[in-house]
């Protein structure tokens, strides 16, 4: 007899290769809703960019129709606690102070997360984006500052205190996180990390110091809700080593597959099986912004044909083009939805 899954309850399945190939596949994009970055980090403090991010958020949804859905942010990107502090040193790291659980940042952000999730009627599973403690500090310095080599200049100066700065962001994020996974009905968090992309900084370098407070960060998360995804970011052409993620705890992973240069069936042996998420490269030059439809949909099938029907979300690379046209996303939501059937 066949199984018939809702797409919430599908996707779990999916997550613990559980899913039935007769029961078509779950696709699922995203794409940042705030063009300019001081938004994003500093658009918790408005009322009314938290007002457009909840309602872009709904439309994309009602847009594109996803088997899944990432949320996304935006307004929330950085922990509090790095925005008003100078950082000009790198014993600097020591002003940064510690973030009491019911800081707005915290719960503004889990009831914009819980009114979006509401929209979806329980007809879906979603993730939320969180970045690592590594990833909020180097944003804080790139979008702040305009100064992308100060993260690393900060670690080779005082290793000890900014291995411990780490360690203190993932104990602030535990509190979000832990919140957001309590209340709002997600299915878990969408942990964006990146390995340093040299500047003297090793990956002996990152398991030291680097590494625990990810881990820290993701064994919270998966005592509360064991459905958490890690995405290894390769965004603007950022390699890293995948094979140092093996142990994390996570039920789903997703990587830059044209970047890495490692396919999805390969990423599947790497991680021991575990689900994996994407198959699309994500800029504008690539299918799925600009091919038409038939070869879209010839592009999904093929994707899915390839990989296989175990284990597998269709995806990205990472965030697709902010001026992508809904109906491109709803074209490959539609093919893997009736794939099989």
């Amino acid at each position: 007899m066949k199984i018939k899954y809702k797409r919430r309850e599908q996707l779990l399945a999916t997550l613990n290769n559980a899913n039935e190939p007769q029961d078509g596949m779950l696709a699922g994009f995203w794409h940042h809703f705030l063009e300019n970055e001081k938004q994003q980090v500093f658009g918790y403090r408005d009322e009314k960019t938290i007002s457009r991010v909840i309602a872009a958020q709904k439309q994309f949804y009602d847009n594109t129709h996803p088997g899944f859905v990432k949320i996304m942010s935006d307004g929330f990107f950085l922990l509090p606690n790095l925005l008003d502090v100078e950082l000009n040193t790198a014993s600097d790291l020591e002003k940064i102070k510690r973030l009491s659980a019911d800081d707005p940042w915290i719960m503004d952000q889990t009831a914009m997360v819980k009114q979006i999730v509401a929209h979806y009627q329980g007809q879906i599973g979603s993730f939320y984006n969180v970045f690592s403690p590594w990833y909020q500090l180097r944003l804080r310095f790139e979008i702040l500052d305009g100064d992308p080599n100060k993260i690393y200049r900060f670690f080779r100066e005082e290793p000890a205190l900014f291995k411990r700065t780490l360690m203190e962001l993932a104990t602030d994020l535990k509190l979000l996180v832990e919140l957001l996974l309590r209340e709002t009905g997600i299915e878990g968090i969408y942990l964006c990390v990146q390995q340093p992309q040299g500047n003297g900084i090793t990956l002996k370098h990152w398991e030291d110091s680097i590494k625990p407070s990810e881990l820290s960060l993701l064994a919270q998360a998966q005592k509360v809700k064991d459905n958490n995804l890690l995405h290894i970011c390769g965004f603007d052409g950022k390699r890293n080593d995948l094979t140092a993620y093996r142990e994390y705890p996570f039920k789903a992973v997703n990587w830059a597959t044209h970047i890495e240069q490692v396919s999805l069936e390969e990423g599947k042996r790497i991680f021991g099986g575990r689900a994996v998420l994407g198959g699309f490269a994500n800029t504008e030059k690539d299918i799925l912004f600009k091919a038409d439809q038939q070869e879209l949909i010839a592009a999904t099938s093929n994707l899915i044909n390839e990989t296989g029907t175990k284990g597998f979300l269709v995806g990205a690379d990472c965030s697709v083009p902010f001026k992508i046209d809904d109906e491109r996303l709803r074209w490959v939501n539609k093919v893997a939805r009736v794939y099989g059937k």
